[in-house]
């Protein structure tokens, strides 16, 4: 997986894994330089970040979760 750059036409809402989701759980690197997963959700037909602190600059998908 790479880092996809916020910009319109990118987004996860823009993403197909995530058709028709209304909360969509995503990393992100913040314009501060931290990395962190956040949600991205979607409020009266517009798209927000959750709680995060400083602007995204990028976002990437969860990985899977581990199994042995």
């Amino acid at each position: 997986m790479e880092w996809i750059k916020c910009v319109e036409g990118q987004m996860p809402e823009d993403d197909k894994r995530y058709e028709g989701k209304k909360v969509i759980n995503v990393l992100v690197t913040t314009n501060r330089g931290m990395v962190t997963k956040v949600q991205r959700q979607r409020y009266d037909g517009t798209w927000f970040w959750g709680r995060i602190n400083g602007g995204v600059k990028a976002w990437m998908p969860l990985p899977e979760p581990y199994r042995e």
